[in-house]
């Protein structure tokens, strides 16, 4: 299944970790400014916020996306149970059928 591209122009999980990582490196380099530390900062802290959003996101529409498939499973998993224990009576009944024409030719 291919994954579903956003028209909107929200950037996506990669494209903010990839900035988050851009101004993380350029900090622990010591390539910032220190007039625009607090800037970058500001930003990654943005940056943080929006993936743990998207990530929590993702997280409750897998764990739906699973329970519906368990569900789904169950319910399967019941109907084979009932398909089985209807086969199973009318094996019963062929038995008792069987047995009834072995006691009918004995008499």
């Amino acid at each position: 299944m291919a994954a579903k591209k956003k028209n909107n122009t929200e950037p996506g999980y990669g494209e903010l970790a990839a900035e988050l990582d851009e101004i993380l490196s350029g900090i622990e380099e010591g390539e910032v400014d220190i007039d625009d530390l607090s800037v970058k900062v500001e930003r990654a802290t943005e940056l943080i916020k929006v993936c743990r959003e998207k990530l929590n996101a993702t997280q409750i529409r897998v764990q739906k996306v699973v329970a519906t498939l368990e569900e789904e499973e169950d319910d399967d998993e019941e109907w084979e149970a009932d398909d089985e224990d209807d086969s199973e009576g009318e094996d019963t009944d062929e038995e008792s059928d069987d047995e009834s024409e072995e006691d009918d030719e004995e008499i």
